[in-house]
């Protein structure tokens, strides 16, 4: 194996081992800001759907029940780090036919080009300003419930914590 393809298949593997993180940054005793970081082949979309999941956690996690996103922001600086090598491979094959003093060709011949693949790094961000609410506050009623975004399976997914994967 290559240099270049150990590489390759280095980095394939690094990006595969944890393609989503999550950062929790408390403002106030019941507001925390928290971001959460998706691999570039989860999207926009991953992010978001991570971002709610991990703040149903977070309210959780913070003795809260319910929460409002009061502020909430994308960002992303996905790029094309490198191509894989381009490969060439031409395969062919001719028939001569003659008789002495003349000779008649004919062939054929098809190039397969394989690699050319790009090397994407980069993630995909989401940031929510949460406001956390227990169920009897004032506004609760207007606030989203944890434990409903983390579906019946709720105690688990609370468990588990923030997700390694989108």
């Amino acid at each position: 194996m290559t240099l270049r393809a150990s590489l390759l298949l280095g980095l394939t593997a690094l990006s595969l081992a944890a393609c989503a993180r999550t950062t929790v940054l408390p403002i106030a005793a019941d507001e925390v800001e928290l971001t959460a970081y998706v691999a570039p082949v989860c999207g926009a979309w991953g992010a978001q759907k991570m971002a709610l999941h991990d703040a149903a956690v977070e309210t959780l996690r913070a003795h809260y029940s319910r929460f409002i996103v009061m502020d909430a922001g994308a960002a992303d600086d996905v790029r094309v780090l490198m191509r894989t090598p381009t490969i060439a491979q031409t395969y062919g094959s001719a028939t001569v036919t003659g008789t002495p003093g003349y000779a008649t060709a004919s062939g054929s011949s098809t190039t397969l080009y394989t690699g050319g693949l790009p090397i994407v790094a980069g993630t995909h961000d989401e940031t929510l300003v949460l406001r956390l609410f227990h169920r009897t506050d004032p506004g609760a009623e207007n606030a989203v419930s944890a434990r409903s975004v983390l579906g019946p399976q709720w105690q688990k997914a609370l468990a588990h914590g923030f997700p390694h994967t989108c």
